[in-house]
């Protein structure tokens, strides 16, 4: 078949057609960038930022829920947190209740915790206000303690309440400049306890959620420090077993969480079951809807740098009427004139588009780094594969579409006409 050789002659003329006009070119190119520029540059900052705070809301656990007083999926103005306030707090007696009656095949681990702040303090060094997070035994087993030095709580340790701590990286080096906090004591309040542990350096994150600076002591123990009832994050985990259904295990949670707290059946619940999909679906959303405001306002950029397209084009045409006279009468098709033309114009766009892929990639490694020094090392920007997808394809039919009549009236021309002209 002759067509593909065909094809091929119009693609090299197209190409030539803008090598031999250099500054028509790069003016038709230059308003592709900065199209491309704005659409991609907004599309690719919202979805890396999207895609950072969702991944470290996924650390938390996908495959966890959080059951307590306030609720994840109603914030906004309009957020009922009197209703909230007044509920009852979770227990550690309702875990336990939990970890009896749920299914083995549902649920793999139960942990309690709560979190509340005071001094932390040996010898002459001190924190203030640390950051004091009481867990059971198995809340390893649900969240990660990264424990970089010693050990975890031992069963005994955990049920018995004694008096150990674990310290995050930088409590540890603050406390004990210089030397290690290993099976030395700190004093927490008024309480005295062992340092079994200490944890792998994490540095800072966009949510502010790293164990650098945190305390973890038995809950038990914890329990004589600072009752669970005067803290206001307090909560009961329930991970999912593997395979198993996180809606399903979500029902019977329910199911038991009303039954302990004895609630008739046209009574609401006075808890929440939370999940982390509550919050990463609101992220998702608002994202959603930046990105949208984004992609319009550059595509308002897009539209004026297809218009240019179009005009050279135009010009094009006009430029090279006789050589369309001569190409007709030696036998050349409408369909080989208008693809000749369509050509030239895709290859503006993707040039175009492929120059305003690369000052995005530059931009995006800028702001990364200013980034990482603001918002810590969960941030990451960068430029994916479905960004360069979007400008590649959004440059390939703006090409389409702005050479599109240039191409039809060259197409249309009359070969006696075309060959008149000047």
């Amino acid at each position: 078949m002759r067509i593909f050789p065909v094809y091929g002659e119009a693609l090299k003329m197209s190409f030539m057609a803008l090598v031999n006009n250099k500054l028509r070119s790069a003016l038709s190119v230059l308003g592709i960038t900065i199209g491309i520029f704005c659409v991609v540059s907004v599309y690719a900052l919202v979805h890396s930022l999207e895609k950072s705070l969702n991944n470290q809301f996924s650390k938390y656990g996908s495959d966890v829920l959080f059951v307590q007083k306030w609720s994840w999926d109603d914030f906004g103005e309009n957020y009922p947190w009197w209703n909230f306030l007044k509920r009852p707090e979770s227990s550690p007696e309702e875990a336990e209740f939990l970890s009896r009656r749920l299914d083995p095949t549902l649920v793999s681990s139960i942990a309690f915790t709560y979190n509340f702040n005071r001094d932390i303090s040996a010898g002459k060094e001190a924190v203030k206000s640390a950051n004091i997070r009481s867990i059971s035994h198995d809340y390893n087993q649900v969240q990660d303690v990264p424990v970089a030095e010693g050990r975890y709580f031992s069963g005994d340790e955990s049920s018995a309440g004694r008096a150990v701590v674990i310290l995050g990286n930088d409590v540890a080096r603050n406390l004990f400049p210089g030397s290690t906090a290993l099976g030395k004591q700190v004093r927490i309040g008024s309480f005295v306890a062992t340092v079994v542990g200490i944890c792998e350096y994490q540095g800072s994150n966009m949510m502010g959620s790293s164990v650098d600076d945190a305390v973890f002591i038995p809950s038990k123990w914890a329990l004589n420090i600072m009752p669970y009832r005067y803290s206001n994050e307090v909560q009961i985990m329930v991970k999912s077993a593997k395979g198993a259904k996180l809606d399903d295990l979500k029902i019977e949670v329910n199911r038991l969480m009303r039954q302990f707290r004895k609630l008739k059946p046209n009574q609401e619940n006075n808890f929440s079951v939370n999940q982390m999909t509550m919050i990463t679906d609101a992220i998702s959303g608002m994202f959603g809807q930046i990105q949208k405001i984004g992609i319009v306002i550059g595509g308002f950029a897009m539209l004026v740098g297809s218009f240019g397209v179009a005009n050279i084009m135009f010009v094009s045409v006009k430029e090279r009427t006789r050589e369309i006279g001569i190409q007709k009468s030696l036998g050349a098709k409408n369909w080989f004139i208008r693809t000749q033309f369509l050509l030239e114009s895709v290859w503006l766009s993707i040039a175009g588009g492929g120059i305003g892929l690369i000052f995005v990639w530059l931009l995006l490694l800028v702001l990364d780094v200013f980034a990482k020094q603001s918002m810590g090392n969960g941030v990451e920007l960068s430029l994916g594969l479905e960004d360069i997808y979007m400008g590649v394809i959004t440059s390939f039919v703006v090409g389409l579409l702005a050479g599109f009549l240039p191409a039809q009236s060259a197409a249309k021309m009359s070969p006696v006409e075309a060959m008149r002209s000047v």
